[in-house]
């Protein structure tokens, strides 16, 4: 009987170890679940603070790619722009030089690459000084195109800033509009009368005495002659429209002072180099001579390639406007410049 209640109490003593045992089991079961679980999601917050603050950086560094590469384009281009103002500003120094000289160009394509490349270096210098950007540039090529009034400018640009760099041939269309026309000075120079003021040559008795040396016909009757400094296009395009209006068209054109495009004429460049014809397709203006109240004369054609030539042929007396009795009037040869600028009716 002792003995059962000892197997009795032995046994529930077990039991209730055993019940502890597997207590203490699923206690420390959920304690090293809730361990795994807190380290997971710290791990996850930590891989997803990683890569959030890896793609910010990469954003930032894109960002920053991009404002480089903007700002080194942005300095290209404004360069670039500056271009054809140096070219531009080149020719009209030229071009005040040989006025001031009253020297031509030996090569003016030369003498203006040179000016061109001086003053490209020069801004080459202020563009690493402002920006820190080594540009290389020069001057290739000046070309004459179909627009007599305009040459193309080819310029080699090499840009390098950091990681980023440039290269390319740029061109640009530079004009002589509004630039003078050194030929009249080239030619008399040597000749007591010629004067000029801002717009205009006046003869004097220098052009009649050149053309006196020439064996021209009638050289007096261009005493006190004029024509035009400027160079500017005449907008009466095509050109048989001169003779429209009685004239009057003509008389606008030659009260402007307009030139047009010749292909006996010399280009700009070839006048500085005392050239009043040339290879290229240029341009030409006429020799005003003094008003008169004399009809039927016949003398030098007034074109300036002809007058400025080697090979002065003569023209006849066009009259074109009149008024008090006197006659404007021009010297045109009857199968050549009268019909390109329909006059042969005056």
């Amino acid at each position: 009987m002792k003995i059962n209640d000892k197997n009795k109490e032995y046994s529930e003593d077990k039991k209730l170890e055993n019940n502890s045992i597997k207590k203490e089991f699923l206690d420390d079961e959920k304690g090293n679940f809730s361990i795994i679980i807190t380290s997971l999601i710290l791990i996850g917050f930590l891989l997803l603070s990683i890569i959030v603050l890896n793609t910010a950086i990469n954003q930032e560094m894109e960002n920053g790619e991009i404002v480089s590469s903007n700002n080194f384009q942005y300095i290209v281009n404004d360069y670039i722009r500056n271009l054809p103002l140096i070219e531009h500003e080149s020719l009209e120094e030229l071009s005040e030089e040989v006025m001031k000289n009253k020297r031509p160009c030996l090569d003016s394509k030369r003498d203006l690459k040179e000016m061109v490349d001086e003053k490209l270096s020069a801004k080459n210098q202020e563009y690493y000084d402002n920006y820190n950007i080594q540009i290389n540039s020069s001057l290739i090529a000046i070309e004459n195109t179909s627009n007599p009034f305009s040459y193309k400018f080819k310029a080699h640009v090499s840009c390098v800033k950091g990681d980023y760099s440039f290269e390319r041939i740029v061109s640009s269309d530079v004009d002589c509009i509004n630039l003078k026309d050194p030929v009249p000075l080239l030619y008399l120079k040597d000749y007591y009368g010629l004067s000029y003021n801002d717009s205009s040559y006046s003869y004097g008795n220098s052009l009649s005495e050149f053309l006196r040396e020439n064996d021209v016909e009638n050289y007096s009757y261009y005493i006190n002659a004029s024509s035009p400094l400027i160079i500017r296009k005449c907008p009466y395009d095509p050109y048989k429209h001169h003779g429209d209006d009685n004239g009057k068209v003509m008389k606008n054109c030659r009260d402007n002072g307009y030139y047009h495009e010749s292909r006996d004429g010399a280009c700009y460049l070839c006048r500085l180099e005392g050239k009043g014809g040339c290879e290229h397709y240029g341009f030409e203006t006429f020799i005003n001579p003094q008003k008169t109240n004399e009809t039927g004369r016949v003398s030098a054609c007034g074109s300036d390639h002809v007058i400025f030539s080697d090979d002065i042929y003569s023209g006849v007396e066009v009259i074109y406007n009149s008024e008090n009795g006197l006659n404007e009037i021009l010297y045109l040869d009857p199968h050549g410049h009268k019909v390109k600028y329909e006059m042969s009716g005056f």
